[in-house]
């Protein structure tokens, strides 16, 4: 059982990390959950952000890998992807 609680998407759009989070909204990755969970961290939860958008989109990991990457995320998530 989770020992960690997931904050509002709505009240997270309202403060610092409103930027990201609105930002997950509009490119629906990643999930708007990654803020929600590691919200409680402000400073962490916008580090790591930069650093996913930065090895997501910036070309510097070749497309082949992210997808491995996805597909492997979504089955230890149990996620049928």
């Amino acid at each position: 059982m989770s020992n960690i609680t997931m904050l509002a998407v709505e009240d997270l759009k309202k403060g610092k990390l409103g930027p990201f989070v609105n930002k997950c909204l509009k490119y629906r990755a990643p999930d708007p959950a990654f803020h929600a969970i590691q919200g409680h961290n402000q400073e962490l939860s916008k580090a790591l952000y930069i650093a996913w958008g930065t090895v997501f989109n910036s070309g510097k990991v070749d497309h082949q890998l992210k997808e491995v990457i996805r597909v492997q995320l979504s089955r230890m998530a149990n996620c049928n992807y």
